[in-house]
């Protein structure tokens, strides 16, 4: 029997070659084999993905949310189960479904883990597990890539969210939440599957992974002092429909602007406006920890 690691070389901030070994060798012996597979990008993680052998015992994604999203895409369709070792910088999929780290733990995962169903996200035809961001976080995604050399950590994010507040201006949005009319004004927006996003916010704090439903929230914002207002309600756990905040569930958004404005998807950029979001329900198999 065999399983597959799909390991993204540049991920996070550290190599966890030696993670990865060991947990080979803990699947050695039980009768697995683990074929660990580097990839070169987001077209080959599909690639591999999609050609899984259909008795593949399941997919150990070794890297971050980028990873896991592209590994998830080629796996739509299918019955091989994915799994998870935390190897990006925020790890939100793994954190919210507490992925172990320990090579005997991720072992146990693969061999007994509890399978469960995660809907899955589509945008413009893209696909994606925790969140879509549209104005300020992706205008800080877009930076922090084309700055991309390697590796990355949180420090790396501190010039990026410096210029974007201070350079940026919000952009004119209009929001349309299954046809109907949302919002219309500047601000930005977050559209996703998890509640969980960076640094623990929990900004879509509604959201499930498996209800069927993508969870969106409007920040009206003219001003700086309006988002280090919406920013505090948000660590506080108290933005939902305050504020000015708009929080909804429903089945497809479509996001316009008459403006040049960037998309972040699980923490890449993912093009511009327009936007059309859709939901996949129960798409996906997931191993968690029983």
């Amino acid at each position: 029997m065999q399983a597959i690691a799909i390991v993204n070389p540049i991920s996070g901030r550290r190599d966890v070659s030696t993670i990865v070994e060991a947990v080979a060798r803990e699947l050695a012996d039980s009768g697995v084999e683990l074929r660990v597979v580097r990839t070169r990008g987001p077209e080959d993680t599909r690639r591999i993905a999609a050609e899984a052998p259909d008795d593949t015992r399941a997919i150990l994604v070794v890297g971050g949310d980028g990873t896991v999203r592209e590994v998830a895409s080629g796996l739509l369709g299918r019955d091989i189960p994915l799994a998870i070792l935390p190897a990006g910088t925020e790890n939100i999929v793994a954190r919210y479904f507490k992925m172990p780290t320990d090579p005997k733990r991720i072992a146990e995962l693969i061999l007994h883990g509890t399978s469960l169903r995660h809907d899955v996200g589509v945008l413009n035809g893209r696909h994606f597990m925790i969140v879509c961001g549209v104005g300020f976080d992706a205008r800080v995604v877009e930076r922090l890539a084309a700055a991309r050399s390697g590796h990355i950590g949180y420090l790396n994010y501190v010039g990026p969210l410096w210029s974007t507040f201070w350079q940026d201006e919000f952009p004119l949005l209009t929001v349309e939440a299954d046809g109907q009319l949302l919002f219309e004004g500047r601000g930005l927006v977050l559209i996703g599957l998890q509640p969980r996003y960076s640094l623990g916010l929990r900004i879509l704090a509604r959201a499930a992974h498996d209800d069927g439903y993508l969870d969106v929230c409007v920040y009206p914002t003219v001003k700086r002092v309006t988002l280090l207002a919406h920013a505090l309600r948000t660590l506080l756990r108290r933005h939902v429909n305050r504020g000015g905040v708009i929080y909804r569930k429903c089945r497809v958004v479509s996001i316009t602007s008459p403006q040049r404005v960037p998309i972040q998807c699980d923490g890449d950029p993912a093009g511009v406006l327009p936007a059309r979001l859709e939901i996949l329900p129960s798409a996906l198999r997931l191993l968690v920890p029983s």
